[in-house]
């Protein structure tokens, strides 16, 4: 096991004071002013009972603060609950009531959030910039370090994280994570001591926490952003010559998108990590026509498993289509299993199954959850994939997002990657309807591409030109846009109530499989 978020950072303090931990804003902090004030904290947060092993909801933008509070909280053995700010105000409600939250961390922002979910057991504390209420028992984040007194609390430090699942299939789920696996993935995917490491994915999601405490741990430099934005990521990376990032797939679209895309000088990078969701082969070819081979890495993970392949190098060019995602990862034993638990032949389908030390403890509370993950030592949140001839595996989908139509198990991701090769579809989710005479219909939910007005007639006859007759989607239905959560992953559950709200179906073919 790895140390300590606290011990690295004071070893990283006594061998860097001077480096610029994280720069956010106008403003930066050293390695050393970083662990002052990770000191003050703990002592301010020990003062006010916070104990051992105490969950403590956070619901913020990006902010130093925030990483302070993880830096400060697992340092006295409590645990950083941070939360989706996307969330419903009553799945909010839920993930403090679910941690027996006593205090709560708050953010620039988030005032009428605040009001929304008040309640008489929290006390709200508010980080610098948070324009806070007068309300009864509120604190500022910097007038508690300021009068933060007596010795730092010792001997209690962990690495525990509540992570929220992203609530997908229904309501987010507290994952606690006392195990990341930094320097696997430091191994794995080429982040190092020496980085300077653009953060922008939000720290209250999994892969969020984990690239930003990443560099952190390895004594890097961080530059934070508030939120995602295409061109303030393209004048970063050009300005203070980043060297690594983390971007979801849409985080990427939206900035070879962008108009400086072609023109910045970009070529300080030398590490782009992306995963949570494929990458379609044109936006594939785009980063190596403009970075060339070396630079891409696109890996699977999950919350609960932690990271378990990452495809890199010039594997990226040799798989534009479909969703390889590359060899296992580093220090992973990974298989697949079938349905009567035996590991599966080459080539075929499975369930992917995963141990190593970057996985997590288990649900908060929920036993028989945790267990449904477990394959005796090894660990599985459902998703379904293949192994190659040479070793590589493919995502095949999730075993929640197969379709049950005329007595046959469909992998939705099948159809999804050949429509997705259709020009003049951007995205494409397929999902099952309920039907009396399939069990499930396949319904293809297509999101044209700009200047393009496809019809389902022409969406359909491609699905048969390339795929089995009892594969082709059955309904057609076009929208602007589709829901999804903070990471860009569409919410299959949220997209089928919108379906089924539509007055009348666009087209639904009556072809016999």
């Amino acid at each position: 096991m790895g140390m300590t978020l606290l011990h690295a950072l004071r070893l990283n303090a006594r061998r860097n004071p001077r480096r610029v931990a994280v720069r956010f804003r106008d403003s930066a902090l050293t390695y050393a002013e970083l662990l002052a004030s990770t000191e003050r904290a703990m002592c301010a947060l020990a003062g006010l009972g916070i104990a051992p092993g105490e969950k403590v909801p956070m619901l913020s933008l990006n902010h130093t603060d925030m990483l302070v509070a993880y830096f400060a909280l697992t340092g006295i053995g409590a645990i950083p609950a941070p939360l989706n700010y996307r969330l419903s105000d009553e799945d909010l409600r839920h993930g403090m009531r679910a941690a027996h939250s006593r205090f709560v961390l708050l953010g620039s922002g988030f005032a009428e959030r605040a009001d929304a979910l008040a309640a008489p057991a929290w006390r709200w504390i508010w980080f610098a910039d948070a324009e806070s209420r007068a309300s009864e028992g509120a604190a500022r984040w910097q007038a508690l370090l300021s009068a933060a007194e007596g010795p730092v609390p010792e001997g209690r430090a962990g690495n525990t994280v509540m992570l929220h699942t992203s609530g997908t299939t229904g309501r987010p789920k507290g994952a606690l994570r006392s195990r990341f696996g930094f320097e696997e993935r430091a191994i794995e995917q080429g982040f190092g001591m020496d980085d300077r490491t653009l953060c922008v994915l939000p720290i209250c999601l999994a892969a969020g926490c984990v690239y930003t405490l990443l560099p952190l741990y390895l004594g890097a430099s961080v530059r934070l952003h508030e939120h995602f934005d295409a061109g303030a990521v393209i004048d970063a990376i050009e300005q203070e010559r980043i060297h690594s990032t983390m971007l979801l797939p849409a985080m990427l679209q939206a900035m070879v998108e962008h108009p400086r895309f072609d023109r910045a000088d970009l070529s300080s990078l030398r590490v782009i990590q992306s995963g949570a969701g494929a990458l379609s082969g044109a936006l594939k070819r785009t980063l190596l026509e403009r970075f060339g081979d070396g630079i891409l890495n696109i890996y699977a993970a999950s919350s609960e498993v932690g990271p378990y392949a990452n495809l890199k190098g010039a594997e990226v060019r040799d798989h534009l289509e479909g969703n390889c995602v590359g060899r296992p990862f580093f220090g992973v034993e990974l298989k697949l299993l079938g349905e009567d638990g035996v590991e599966v032949a080459p080539g075929e389908v499975g369930e992917i199954c995963c141990r190593s030390e970057s996985q997590y403890d288990e649900y908060f509370e929920d036993s028989e959850l945790t267990q449904s993950t477990r394959r005796g030592e090894f660990l599985t949140v459902g998703d379904l994939g293949r192994i190659d001839a040479n070793g590589l595996l493919h995502f095949v989908g999730r075993k929640r997002d197969i379709i049950k139509s005329g007595g046959i198990n469909i992998h939705a991701s099948e159809i999804e990657e050949v429509l997705q090769r259709h020009p003049a579809v951007a995205e494409v989710h397929c999902v099952g309807l309920p039907d009396d005479r399939w069990t499930e219909l396949i319904c293809a939910v297509v999101v044209p591409r700009a200047g393009h007005r496809p019809t389902a007639d022409e969406i359909t006859a491609f699905a048969a030109s390339h795929l089995a007759a009892y594969k082709k989607p059955r309904r057609v239905v076009f929208m602007a846009e589709v829901p999804k959560n903070l990471t860009g992953r569409v919410v299959k559950t949220q997209l089928v109530e919108r379906v089924l709200a539509l007055p009348d179906p666009q087209v639904d073919s009556e072809d016999t499989a």
